[in-house]
Order: C-alpha cells, then sequence, then structure tokens
C-alpha cells in the first residue's frame, strides 16, 4: 500500500501547508505580542526584562531564542537586526553569533525543503528572471556570497529560490550562512554593548551599517548588472 505522502502532488500540498502554517503562526505571535514586541524593540526596560526572562529559563529560553530565529528568516516580513540585536544582549557577541547562525542555517534548511517540494512554480517569474545569472554554474557561488555579503540585498527572495540554482544544497547552506557572519557579528557586538549601557560602539555601527545598507540598495540594480554582465563574459 502506497504512502498517503508518496505522490509529488501529496507532497507539494504538504509542504505548501507546513510553510503556511508556519507563516500565520508567525503573523499570528506578532500580532498578539505586537505591544511587547515593540516595547522591546523601543524601551530599554523592556529589553532588560525580556532579557532576564529568557536567561532565566535556561536552556528552554535558548531554544525560545533559536526558534524565534528561525520565525524570522521563515516569515520574511520581519526584520532580523531586532533578533541579532537581542542575541548579543542575551548571549554576548559570540554566543549570540552562533545562536543566530543556527537559527538562519535551520531556517534556511526549511525554506529550502518546502520550495523543493513546491517545485518553481511556486517562484514569481520575475525572481528567476531578475537573478538569471545565478544559473551560470561557474559563477553562481562566488554571485551568491557576493548577494548574501552585502547589507540591504534581499536575501530571504535568494532562500527561497535556492532549490533552483546549479549549487549543491550542502554548498547552498554554507554560502549563506557563511557570508552573513559579519553582519551578524555587527549586530550581535552592538547588542552585547547596548547591553552593558555603551552607547559609542552601536551608534558607530549602526550609522556604518545603514550607509552600507542605503548603498548597496540604491545600488541593487547596478550591482545586479554587473553581475549580469559578468554571466556573459
Amino acid at each position: 500500500m502506497n504512502h498517503p505522502l508518496a505522490s509529488p502532488r501529496a507532497r507539494r500540498w504538504a509542504a505548501a501547508a507546513a510553510l503556511l502554517l508556519v507563516c500565520l503562526a508567525g503573523g499570528a505571535a506578532v500580532l498578539a505580542f505586537r505591544d511587547e514586541l515593540w516595547a522591546i524593540l523601543t524601551s530599554q526596560a523592556a529589553r532588560d526584562q525580556f532579557i532576564g526572562w529568557v536567561q532565566s529559563k535556561g536552556i528552554w529560553g535558548i531554544l525560545v531564542f533559536l526558534a524565534l530565529q528561525i520565525l524570522q528568516v521563515v516569515v520574511a516580513v520581519l526584520p532580523g537586526e531586532p533578533v541579532e540585536l537581542m542575541a548579543g544582549a542575551l548571549f554576548g557577541p559570540v554566543g549570540g553569533l552562533l545562536i543566530c547562525l543556527a537559527g538562519i542555517l535551520l531556517g534556511s534548511m526549511f525554506i529550502y525543503a518546502a520550495m523543493k517540494l513546491l517545485g518553481a512554480k511556486a517562484v514569481p517569474a520575475q525572481a528567476f528572471h531578475k537573478y538569471r545569472f545565478l544559473q551560470d554554474e561557474q559563477r553562481a557561488r562566488r554571485a551568491l556570497y557576493l548577494l548574501f555579503f552585502l547589507p540591504g540585498t534581499p536575501k530571504d527572495m535568494l532562500t527561497y529560490i535556492g532549490p533552483f540554482l546549479p549549487v549543491k544544497p550542502g554548498e547552498f547552506f554554507f554560502i549563506c550562512t557563511l557570508a552573513r557572519i559579519p553582519s551578524v557579528v555587527t549586530s550581535t557586538v552592538a547588542g552585547s554593548s547596548l547591553a552593558d549601557g555603551g552607547l559609542l560602539v552601536p551608534i558607530v555601527i549602526f550609522v556604518v551599517m545603514g550607509a552600507l545598507g542605503l548603498v548597496c540598495l540604491y545600488g541593487e540594480q547596478r550591482i545586479l548588472d554587473w553581475l549580469h554582465r559578468r554571466k556573459e563574459t
């Protein structure tokens, strides 16, 4: 007797349902705790209270925070920087970095598996056209690393098209995790400094990373055009 999820159609429906449930759960959590989340983002007292709560829970607090990081990766509309800042405040620059990278890796693996089951039709055609240079097997890895490395680039969209690129899954996960280390480090260092009451380091980091992010954001088309030209040479 065949397993009920043996057919490709059933697997696609299961993947779509799983992805939808995660997104709905994330959206519901954001709506349910919107006041608390806003307070954490805007109030030092609220951040201190949240940090104390997580630290008091031991390993469960770590797992809760890891789940928050995974959710942020899967639900692309959630900003990543506040989560990374809290990671630095809670676990220090190194501990926060490791937890964030673990969440990024697990979230990316979930997206990859879900999109692999759903198939390329689940991705907007314009995304494939915009990043068509990534179909060049010789240059895909370097181009991917650059896009994941630069601040302000659409990393979440790249994760969703990952299964349809000429890059092996292990290589894709390695690139999308490794390339984010500099960005995550700056956030966890800033978060740790804020938790200790320091303002100079976070301000400098925010100004530098914000400027770089704006440059990359407004220069995104030029970066993509350059990568397209590289593909054609």
